[in-house]
């Protein structure tokens, strides 16, 4: 039987403001997934094959991890300080540009720098769109808005893949485009189109600028830019809700990172699996992801308390983690990879969530900067030390955790489980400082019904 949440999320989708936001984000999420397989076969081309090509796939992915590290928080700034629709359509616009940049790409250095700027560009669009998501839908079609937003942003992965592979085979027959093969270079010019579309879909929707915004413009408001980011720092270090998500999440990131960096030696020498072993994993835990997202989506409710939630999913995935390490064979170890993906997307919905709700407007593109910088430097550093841990943990602990690759899964999924009952801990006590769902819905609404009189537009609900 369909809950309302989940209706109401089919609904969403189908019109209102709310449709073309979400739908842009879809279009721009798929135009991202065809262009980082692009950027892969761009890479391996550009290393001639042999183990260079090997080597060569690290260059796009740390051209699109490190901008967050030192970028991030320009994007929280921009969204707060300046129109959210204007950084959007500029982002995409921007974007729809320097991929044809691409075009022209002869040496790793170009394409290092190209991708870079186009992940900082998308790292100004990220914080805006989070921050526009709660002014045009109601408080409680929040959990709903975020299964759809998450599935938009991670679930196209396949569906890029899929497309990047029929671009590579019917354009074969082309000639080089410019610098780069025809397949590479159909792919980048589709990964363009779907920037231009998203950026026209987000010119049709209406938008205010945040308040704090106007009354800058007017006059009111004489803040410089570093104050607006000390300010909002001391906010997200400061609320306690926020705070404990956004470790929470940078936390699990950390320890889930391990997952994705050992997955191949864990399949292949602990295991004896090979390369299939690796796929099953990486299957499992990609599928228990999308359920953990769906699945919270169609059957949570409004009364549902969201950051218990977050914690509790915190704490399984980082459990079964600890059990994949212990695994001797493929499919067990596949099993509680599927859990541990169930409880990082009933996580990520429902972190999200609690941020959308619990944030102000004035510092909702802060927050979500902070957020996505804690836990891209987080899952960076877990890439990092992973493979090094492993190597020297090798041999130091008795028994099954005589692998390095074991033991320092296991650690990653302690360091997940420990951040998820530091949550729980955190929540009780705050939990019953705060009112319940139902009297927050009905605030909203009054709040609404005010600004209605009041001659101004109320959110949209369509």
């Amino acid at each position: 039987m369909e809950t309302p949440i989940a209706q109401r999320g089919r609904d969403l989708i189908r019109r209102g403001a709310f449709a073309r936001l979400w739908w842009s984000q879809a279009i721009s999420s798929l135009g991202d997934w065809v262009n980082l397989f692009a950027n892969f076969a761009l890479a391996t081309r550009l290393a001639g094959g042999g183990r260079g090509a090997t080597i060569a796939v690290l260059v796009p992915l740390v051209g699109r991890i490190v901008p967050g590290l030192f970028f991030g928080f320009l994007g929280g700034l921009i969204a707060d300080r300046w129109s959210r629709k204007t950084t959007m359509i500029v982002s995409d616009f921007g974007r729809a540009v320097l991929v044809l940049g691409l075009l022209f790409v002869r040496s790793y250095i170009q394409l290092f720098l190209l991708i870079l700027i186009i992940e900082v560009f998308a790292l100004i669009r990220q914080p805006a769109r989070e921050a526009v998501v709660p002014t045009l839908v109601k408080r409680h079609h929040l959990l709903a808005v975020n299964g759809l937003n998450l599935a938009a942003m991670y679930g196209t992965a396949p569906v890029g893949s899929l497309i990047f592979a029929i671009l590579a085979e019917s354009g074969r027959s082309l000639p080089d485009i410019f610098f780069v093969s025809g397949p590479v270079g159909l792919a980048f010019l589709f990964d363009c189109l779907t920037f231009l579309v998203s950026g026209a879909m987000v010119v049709s929707i209406p938008i205010r600028a945040p308040k704090a915004a106007e009354e800058r413009a007017a006059g009111k408001i004489q803040t410089t830019p570093w104050a607006d980011v000390v300010d909002g720092m001391k906010y997200v270090f400061s609320a306690g809700p926020v705070r404990r998500l956004m470790l929470g999440m940078s936390a699990g990131l950390f320890g889930g990172g391990a997952l994705f960096v050992l997955g191949q030696p864990f399949s292949e020498q602990v295991l004896r699996g090979g390369e299939s072993g690796y796929g099953i994993l990486v299957t499992a835990l990609g599928v228990g992801v999308g359920l953990g997202m769906l699945g919270v989506t169609v059957f949570a409710s409004i009364d549902t308390q969201r950051e218990p939630l977050f914690g509790f999913s915190l704490f399984i995935a980082g459990v079964a983690i600890g059990f994949a390490a212990f695994s001797d064979v493929v499919w067990s170890a596949a099993g509680w990879a599927f859990v541990a993906g169930i409880g990082t997307g009933v996580a990520y919905v429902t972190g999200f969530t609690h941020l959308h709700a619990s944030v102000s407007d004035e510092v909702r593109g802060r927050t979500f900067a902070a957020v996505y910088t804690f836990s891209r430097t987080a899952l960076l550093v877990s890439f990092a030390l992973a493979g090094v841990g492993a190597a020297a943990m090798a041999g130091v602990f008795p028994g099954e955790l005589r692998s390095g690759v074991r033991a320092v899964m296991l650690l990653g999924g302690v360091v997940v489980a420990a951040s998820g009952l530091a949550v729980l801990l955190g929540a009780r006590w705050w939990g019953s400082r705060h009112l319940d769902e139902e009297k927050l819905q009905r605030i909203s609404e009054a709040a609404d019904s005010i600004t209605w009189m009041r001659g101004a537009r109320p959110r949209e609900d369509e």
